[in-house]
């Protein structure tokens, strides 16, 4: 069944009401419009998200019962996925769940250069999404994780599935 990248738009949200934080503020420097990744999961797997995150006191990846109750402030893209690439990314998921978040990484995107210096045990959020779906759709070395952004990683994904 079809999983879904969820990423949040920040620029649309303040349309919606909502309003830019402060680390939103810091990644919209390198990934505009979206600052935020996440993984949605299938029925199969009781749409469940996965993703790394700093909010609620969390600081790693996670798992998470998300309603996306503001669809408006969110932009989707469905993946479609068979049964055994779900399972292949839930495992991925499980094993990286727990796994710390990556602040220093992030905070490179906060800058105009490419310093990009992923930390070889923790992930930040879309980082965490490409390591997913990496695992579904077993992408080579043409595809790294830790080079994207929230914004990068739904154009990627889209440019990818137009492929098939």
């Amino acid at each position: 069944m079809d999983c879904i990248l969820q990423s949040w738009n920040a620029r649309r949200a303040v349309n919606y009401g909502g309003k830019l934080t402060a680390v939103d503020q810091i990644i919209l420097i390198k990934s505009d419009p979206m600052t935020h990744s996440e993984f949605e999961f299938s029925s199969r797997n009781d749409g469940i998200s996965f993703s790394a995150t700093m909010r609620d006191n969390q600081d790693c990846c996670r798992f998470m019962d998300i309603s996306y109750s503001h669809p408006n402030r969110w932009t989707s893209l469905v993946l479609p996925m068979t049964d055994e690439q779900e399972d292949r990314v839930y495992a991925r998921a499980a094993k990286l769940n727990g796994m710390g978040y990556d602040l220093i990484g992030l905070g490179s995107f906060g800058t105009k250069w490419d310093i990009i210096k992923p930390h070889p045990d923790k992930l930040w959020c879309s980082e965490a999404c490409a390591e997913l779906i990496k695992a579904a759709y077993g992408y080579g070395d043409d595809f790294v994780p830790h080079f994207y952004s929230p914004t990068s990683l739904y154009f990627e994904m889209v440019h990818r599935l137009a492929k098939k």
